[in-house]
């Protein structure tokens, strides 16, 4: 069995049943090619519907603490993402935390082609924007500090659960570049940020992510969503914790975090 292959499976084992991997287990995935490969044979393992794409490590802050020089995406799967409000699970040693994020639903697909996508033309595929908490862990022992890209692409780009708030699909009226949101815990504002936090603009991530997944051979499907980064960072949450992200007039996404049981 291929090197690629087995990190999937330890991958996938720590997803569903808990625990951590060493790192020197991922040393022969060297590129970042050979890292969505791996990606790809998790999601195989899983067996289960894409709901659409996570983008993540869109901020300088995230790009710094990951050891990445540019964003990445990762397949979110149905099973694992909800409405608000939402009971998720979350294994201890994870290094469970939520990130607060702009996302779009298309109602256009844009399938993979050799020439490149316009910002028009991925616009006009969008059909509304909702805001979301997206929950986050790594796989890899040592957490997420100096990761490196092959690591955190090869890792689902750490996507756990994904929780969506009301669609709105007059999206266009807002200036989604200065929207600001609040991340609240036990009534207690802990961290704040707006679009641009995202690469400038949720929107730019947008255009980035449909040509990059047409690279890929993957490309974007009507009626799935992506979701285009953390405009509050990266905030820890245990069990217990109670997570509200409030997005003023696009709506409030909240999050009830409980401990995971294995599925395996």
């Amino acid at each position: 069995m291929s090197a690629a292959h087995e990190l999937a499976r330890a991958l996938w084992r720590a997803r569903t049943g808990g625990g951590v991997i060493a790192r020197a287990d991922a040393d022969d995935i060297q590129s970042v090619a050979a890292a969505y490969d791996v990606q790809r044979r998790v999601a195989a393992l899983a067996g289960l519907q894409r709901a659409g794409w996570k983008v993540g490590a869109t901020s300088e802050a995230a790009q710094r603490l990951l050891a990445v020089a540019e964003p990445a995406t990762a397949p979110m799967f149905a099973a694992d993402c909800h409405k608000s409000p939402a009971e998720i699970a979350v294994f201890d040693g994870h290094g469970a935390s939520v990130e607060s994020e702009l996302a779009f639903r298309f109602s256009v697909a844009l399938p993979p082609r050799k020439q490149s996508y316009g910002r028009a033309e991925v616009l006009a595929g969008v059909g509304a924007v909702l805001p979301a908490i997206e929950v986050v862990g790594c796989r890899f022992e040592g957490g997420f500090p100096g990761i490196g890209p092959a690591r955190l692409i090869a890792d689902m780009v750490a996507n756990t659960a994904w929780v969506r708030g009301p669609e709105r699909a007059d999206w266009r009226r807002f200036n989604l570049k200065r929207h600001a949101v609040r991340l609240i815990r036990a009534g207690n504002t802990v961290a704040e940020g707006v679009g641009a936090d995202a690469l400038g603009d949720p929107l730019s991530v947008l255009e980035w992510t449909a040509n990059h997944l047409s690279a890929l051979g993957d490309g974007i499907a009507a009626g799935e969503v992506v979701s285009t980064g953390t405009l509050t960072g990266v905030t820890a949450v245990k069990p217990g914790d109670r997570m509200l992200a409030d997005f003023g007039e696009l709506g409030r996404v909240e999050a009830r975090f409980v401990a995971a049981r294995s599925q395996i």
